[in-house]
């Protein structure tokens, strides 16, 4: 007896059938009459799974027959959750009120029942519900901020998570007051009593923002380290690995080139330019060939697998692979020789790639360059130009064919947000430095065009191959999303036309005219919000944003899973002792690699926000002349001259402030006054909270 496959084919047959009975199961499935008892046993199983749902009359059905839905509850700053469905990442979550919580936390699986439509904190108008059953916790260990009373304590979670924790006195252990703490959850809590538990580890003090971010990488289940096999693997590796150039091309003598940030160690991308006597290009991008070391289902490579990609936080890098690895014997350092697997194309002068051949390779880098360095040999600094000078003349091409990749792309409706990123620089105390936007100059633009087309030309080969494979996939936006956005842009003279047929170019052609704006960023920002997250998928469903129709990811394999995998796939056409992937297998590691990537994501932006507000707590008082840049039904939202985020919560005005969402601004009632998208206005710096990494100003006119 196949129970899994059992539960499939009920949930195929109740597809069809509305309601079936425990003895229409049983008898479907033809199990033995005998054993009554087990077989009613099984299906109840699959009752308090959530798979199935079992109504007054005794039938059987499934959740979304009669209106429940299987998902994953997910708490936003404790005032209202989503539940992201189970079956699919392509639906938006359903929003549960905080009264329908029904005692769920964060992270639990849950049985939702669906009321109706509602409009969430911001305004979006989507699926409502309540929760009707936890069918399993998803969190067993808390980490949060210790309050001690005279008896007993409470820890605050610092995530969200629904409800604050009881500690016995007896089971503080040597934590102090304020101190962060891990929690293992005892009890879970109901309507009577909140959740209970026991202190199993002591993180230091909540003041600290280096505690802080060791509590960020604790709660997200990240980690520096390796285990002990998964070095032994890797030391293994550094000694007994021989570099076989067999069935290798030998690019060595070409005067192939990294260009990186200056502070970049795991080097994984080289890239060659020469112009071809027809006038075309031959562009190669070279990738590091860590699926020569690093071995399939290996301890090394599960583990890898199970991080999903490297994460890059504001004070560390935590590794996909060990340092030894990503920095070392993969990495492409400076006249070493290395193993790549390279992607050469011919490209046209319309941005056509007209050939290309995938093989693997040997390579060394004749220069390490930086994309500052590379900024000013193209700007024409005559001393970093002299320092070059061999490969000033390919730099120039690698410019031209840049432009004429970019030129390709912009033409076919390929979105290019002109966001800078916000860098923070620590000191050596580890304290903010400076705040800046960090532009994209022609060495940032020329990396990613020729990533772009290497990607593209991979993900076309394995497409025509039919090979089953992990694409990079983005779909379009939601009608609903769009409608919203139009609203918004109104208000900026800009507007989406057309609906229906929808296309990227109509984006791009809106941050174009809105770019040399004071409110670009705003404008950009918000287009950028209103877009579906992209993701992994073996179905090649394209990239809306690109405009791309076949995308993937080859060019990244030391910091992303994904990109190792594709590199398998490939060599599985070269060698053909390699067996082709299962669907199912790949499938399976795509949901995960997708879901590490939003925690990476998340563990990155809150680390850089634990730094900002730090930063922030020495000014508190200060005058700032922000910008306002978004609104909930409760809150302003700011953008600082340095681009860090604050909020004035109207609550605490002196006046009265409602949301005008039909104008999309802040009205005063008792006045003229208004905040519009796009204002400058003059506030006061009142807190920086680390707890809750929330900046709260005031305007001064309500000060």
């Amino acid at each position: 007896m196949n129970l899994e496959k059992d539960l499939e084919k009920i949930k195929e047959l109740l597809k069809d059938v509305k309601y079936l009975t425990l003895e229409q199961i049983t008898n479907f499935l033809d199990w033995s009459p005998k054993n009554k008892k087990d077989n009613k046993a099984i299906v109840l199983s699959w009752v308090d799974s959530g798979d199935l749902i079992l109504d007054k009359k005794h039938r059987l059905s499934l959740p979304e027959n009669s209106g429940y839905v299987k998902g994953i509850f997910r708490i936003i700053k404790n005032k209202f959750a989503f539940v992201d469905r189970e079956d699919s990442e392509e639906k938006e979550g359903i929003f549960i009120p905080k009264e329908d919580f029904n005692n769920a936390l964060d992270g639990d699986t849950v049985l939702v029942k669906i009321t109706g439509l509602g409009r969430d904190s911001s305004g979006k108008i989507g699926e409502e519900g309540e929760v009707v059953k936890i069918i399993a916790h998803g969190k067993n260990t808390i980490v949060g901020i210790l309050e001690k009373g005279k008896n007993f304590a409470f820890v605050i979670p610092t995530g969200s998570f629904g409800k604050d924790i009881y500690i016995p006195n007896s089971k503080i252990a040597n934590a102090d007051n304020k101190d962060l703490v891990a929690v293992e959850i005892t009890f879970w809590g109901d309507n009577n009593r909140k959740p209970e538990g026991k202190i199993i580890k002591v993180l230091g003090s909540s003041t600290n923002s280096k505690n802080m971010i060791e509590a960020l990488i604790y709660r997200e289940s990240l980690s520096e380290k390796f285990s002990d096999e998964a070095m032994r693997q890797t030391n293994d590796i550094i000694k007994n690995s021989k570099m076989d150039y067999s069935n290798r091309k030998d690019l060595t003598k070409l005067s192939i080139i990294t260009i990186d940030g200056a502070d970049a160690k795991d080097l994984d991308d080289a890239v060659y330019v020469e112009k071809l006597e027809n006038g075309n290009y031959k562009l190669i991008v070279s990738i590091a060939d860590v699926s020569y070391y690093v071995k399939k289902d290996s301890v090394l490579d599960l583990e890898a697998r199970n991080r999903g990609n490297s994460v890059y936080l504001v004070d560390r890098v935590l590794p996909m692979f060990p340092k030894e690895i990503s920095n070392g014997i993969c990495s492409l350092n400076e006249k070493e020789e290395k193993l790549t697997f390279s992607c050469e194309m011919e490209i046209d002068l319309k941005g056509d790639v007209i050939n290309y051949e995938v093989y693997k390779s040997v390579i060394k880098s004749v220069h390490r360059m930086t994309y500052k360095d590379v900024n000013a040999i193209l700007d024409g600094d005559k001393d970093i130009i002299n320092e070059y000078s061999n490969i000033h003349e390919m730099l120039k091409q690698m410019l031209e064919l840049s432009k004429i990749l970019r030129a390709k792309k912009h033409k076919r409706g390929s979105i290019d947000f002109e966001l800078p990123e916000l860098k923070v620089v620590l000191d050596k105390d580890e304290k903010v430095e400076k705040v800046y936007l960090k532009d994209r100059g022609e060495g940032e633009k020329i990396i990613e065009d020729f990533m772009i087309a290497a990607n593209e030309t991979v993900a076309e080969r394995i497409f025509w191959l039919e090979l089953a494979s992990i694409y990079r996939t983005h779909e379009k936006p939601d009608r609903e999303k769009i409608f919203r956005l139009n609203e918004i842009l109104a208000k900026f003279g800009y507007k989406i036309p057309n609906f229906d047929n929808l296309h990227p170019k109509q984006f791009q052609e809106i941050i174009e005219r809105s770019k040399d704006k004071e409110t670009s960023m705003i404008v950009h920002k918000t287009i950028l919000t209103s877009l579906k997250q992209a993701r992994y998928t073996v179905e090649d469903i394209g990239h809306f944003g690109l405009s791309s129709s076949h995308y993937t990811h080859f060019t990244s394999p030391i910091r992303r899973y994904a990109d190792l995998m594709v590199h398998r796939i490939l060599f599985s056409t070269i060698d053909n002792s390699v067996k082709p992937f299962k669907v199912a297998d790949l499938e399976e590691i795509a949901q995960h690699i997708s879901k590490t990537e939003r925690v990476a994501m998340k563990a990155e932006d809150e680390s850089v926000r634990i730094k900002l507000v730090e930063y922030m707590q020495k000014r508190v008082g200060e005058t700032l002349t922000v910008m306002v840049t978004g609104f909930a039904p409760r809150k302003v939202f700011f953008e600082t001259d340095e681009h860090i985020e604050c909020s004035w919560d109207v609550t605490t005005a002196i006046n009265y402030y409602v949301f005008d969402e039909e104008n999309y601004c802040m009205r005063d009632t008792y006045s003229d006054t208004v905040f519009y998208l796009g204002d400058k206005v003059d506030v006061i710096l009142k807190k920086a909270d680390l707890l809750t990494l929330e900046i709260a100003v005031m305007p001064l006119d309500d000060f």
